[in-house]
């Protein structure tokens, strides 16, 4: 399969804004691939469609492995060892590109139910949650003052 029979999911369930957008280049430029994109049998990415727009922007050739999901495909860097800066580098690149993006709730919830989320480990918020008091708990809390005794002078002060 060639790059142009690769095609973005039309319905990806994660925002890639330009701050992540910006990461995932400045990773790929500075470091190079570190993982894979994920692909069904039409060539529609499962995962990486963000790594894959900023690759195909770059001119970053892509390489197909085929599987039928019962074995799992290492990448496997042969420019890095162990103890080089850029593969330290790329460690917290590519983690840090993957925590900066989020879900589209609402195209997740067009196809999930938010049992289903919860068992994906998907961070819901339920209707039923009381966000109200919630969030007057927390301002009563503000609204707290505390004594606090300087170190300095010995005097006591409300804050």
């Amino acid at each position: 399969m060639e790059n142009k029979e690769i095609k973005l999911d039309e319905n990806n369930y994660r925002i890639h804004d330009d701050r992540n957008k910006r990461l995932i280049q400045k990773s790929l430029k500075g470091y190079g691939a570190g993982r894979s994109i994920l692909l069904d049998k039409e060539g529609v990415i499962i995962a990486g469609n963000g790594t894959y727009e900023q690759a195909k922007e770059l001119g970053i050739p892509v390489k197909v492995i085929e599987t039928d999901g019962t074995e799992l495909i290492a990448v496997q860097r042969t420019d890095l060892a162990t103890d080089d800066d850029k593969r330290a580098g790329l460690a917290i690149m590519d983690n840090a590109v993957s925590d900066s993006s989020r879900f589209d709730i609402s195209k997740l919830n067009n196809d999930f139910s938010v049992e289903e989320l919860k068992s994906f480990g998907v961070p819901v918020l339920e209707s039923s949650f009381p966000v109200d008091s919630f969030f007057e708990e927390k301002e009563q809390k503000k609204q707290k003052k505390k004594t606090v005794k300087c170190p300095h002078c010995g005097e006591c002060m409300e804050v």
